[in-house]
């Protein structure tokens, strides 16, 4: 359990927060290509606490600023982007990219010639249909890391969307680490409401186990019949990867999270996908009923009731840990880290600095038997075992033979 001091330390996620510092220095989605398709287009973004505006410009680039005007407060969303620039509705202040406002129309001329960055504004990255953001300092700027599910052209992608999380971002990424809990919270939970359940979570569950690697933390486990088994990969810090897809957990602010879900299914014959065609956005159902009682049916309903009944923020204080908590332990203590490099002027894991890659694949992080709530890729072929994987620090632990979960 973790003492409320850094309970708070790594739940708190806003500006000059210690945490939300750390998660600055990395790319956050912050909305879809298919939002801005029109020169002039704006749409509200809030993330990290930070209220903001992202516009469409002249250019076809995207301008990434702080949503109020500091001359009277006024909303840029309602702005009116010139060419590379966007004024405020309310007395015409014009904002460049760099935040610099660079004509104030009822001002003197003298006024005019002093341009000064005024406002935030950010770097923005557009891929497979996804608009990045990097709100840390311009000199720690990562590459983007040009993840292979969002530029693969051998298959479709689309976007699965659900309602935002009201819970802090750091209950659903634990869930992302926690290898056990998909046997009851998942597998049982279906065949108890007589749904199919084609995961395999649920088959007898001898042993699993966490260890570090170059993105974060890869899982391992072992099935009853069905062999050993690795990868369901929580990539540091708010990411999560399996097969053919990719889910980030987007901290909006302190309680509220929202999950950016991509979807990757690639075709059988190989051929690419069409030019230029956007992924398609697909809502998915709705997770209570009109009673506000989870409906537990599907994957995400049975998440959200896991991480949103905790409270808005968890209380660590209280909780109860045992070795089937390793995972998260170790998630704790990689952002404590993090955190304590950032401080001291280093750069944190699990970025790409220097020569943008030509993609970042990481299903050779996966392999064995996969159980798995997506669909299978059929063009992996898997070339590492289970000893080029893991090493000496592989932390694994047996379910003992009298358990429930080995019936």
């Amino acid at each position: 359990m973790l003492d409320q001091t850094t309970n708070d330390l790594l739940t708190h996620v806003g500006p000059n927060t210690p945490c939300g510092n750390l998660l600055r220095r990395y790319w956050h989605p912050v909305g879809y290509s298919s939002e801005l398709t029109g020169l002039g287009r704006t749409k509200r973004v809030r993330i990290l606490g930070e209220d903001l505006v992202l516009a469409r410009i002249g250019s076809g680039a995207l301008l990434l600023v702080q949503e109020r005007c500091p001359h009277r407060g006024a909303s840029l969303l309602y702005g009116f982007v010139e060419g590379t620039n966007i004024r405020c509705a309310y007395h015409g202040w014009l904002y460049n990219q760099a935040g610099e406002c660079i004509e104030r129309p009822f001002e003197s001329e003298k006024a005019n010639r002093i341009c000064k960055k005024m406002i935030e504004s950010y770097p923005t990255h557009e891929c497979g249909g996804l608009i990045f953001a990097y709100l840390g300092p311009a000199v720690d700027q990562p590459a983007f890391p040009n993840w292979d599910i969002l530029i693969r052209q051998d298959g479709v992608r689309h976007f699965e969307v659900q309602d935002d999380l009201a819970c802090n971002w750091l209950q659903m990424q634990e869930n992302a680490v926690d290898v056990t809990h998909t046997y009851y919270l998942h597998s049982k939970y279906f065949e108890q409401l007589g749904l199919n359940d084609g995961s395999g979570f649920g088959k007898p569950f001898k042993r699993f186990g966490f260890q570090r690697f170059d993105w974060g933390i890869v899982k391992s486990w072992e099935y009853e019949e069905m062999g050993r088994g690795w990868g369901n990969l929580m990539v540091f810090p708010n990411m999560l990867r399996i097969m053919t897809e990719m889910h980030w957990r987007v901290p909006i602010d302190d309680t509220t999270t929202r999950i950016v879900w991509v979807s990757f299914t690639p075709s059988t014959d190989g051929k690419p996908m069409l030019a230029n065609e956007e992924p398609k956005i697909v809502q998915q159902p709705k997770r209570k009923d009109e009673t506000d009682r989870y409906l537990m049916d599907t994957f995400m309903s049975q998440d959200a009731m896991a991480v949103e009944t905790q409270g808005l923020i968890l209380d660590r204080s209280k909780e109860n840990l045992g070795v089937s908590d390793r995972g998260v332990v170790m998630l704790r203590q990689m952002l404590l880290e993090q955190i304590k490099v950032v401080q001291a002027g280093g750069r944190p894991i699990a970025n790409v600095y220097g020569a943008e890659p030509e993609m970042t694949d990481l299903r050779q992080w996966m392999g064995g038997y996969l159980p798995m709530s997506c669909q299978p890729d059929p063009t992996f072929h898997q070339t590492r075992e289970f000893k080029d994987i893991f090493d000496d620090t592989h932390k694994e632990y047996e379910i003992p033979a009298s358990s429930s979960v080995m019936r």
